[in-house]
């Protein structure tokens, strides 16, 4: 009578299922899930849940449009000496300020 072989035909296989038992047993909890936002609580109905995330969204929105018409205009940020009043590309613009600052310097020496 011949014994039965219970070896595993394919030991990938094997090391899959290994690999899948370890991840199932390390990923977190439904509870730690939810407080991360990855999952909705399940104790909430699904039709308070879309009105809760429309709820966020307005807000947000309210909040970002506040905050634009806070923003200062392009003018006034000149006018501080935030933004240079210049027409060239942002690529040229610090070589053109660069050249401003060494013809100031030319126009200096050649005063002295």
């Amino acid at each position: 009578m011949q014994s039965i072989d219970e070896e595993p035909i394919s030991p990938i296989l094997d090391d899959r299922k290994n690999s899948l038992a370890k991840q199932i047993a390390s990923r977190p909890a439904a509870h730690e899930l939810v407080e991360q936002n990855v999952l909705k609580d399940p104790m909430v109905a699904p039709s308070i849940q879309a009105a809760q995330q429309d709820l966020r969204r307005n807000q947000l929105e309210d909040t970002l449009d506040k905050k634009l018409k806070l923003r200062s205009t392009r003018q006034e940020l000149v006018d501080h000496h935030v933004l240079l009043d210049t027409t060239a590309a942002p690529s040229l613009q610090a070589k053109q300020a660069q050249l401003q600052m060494n013809m100031i310097e030319d126009t200096l020496d050649k005063k002295l």
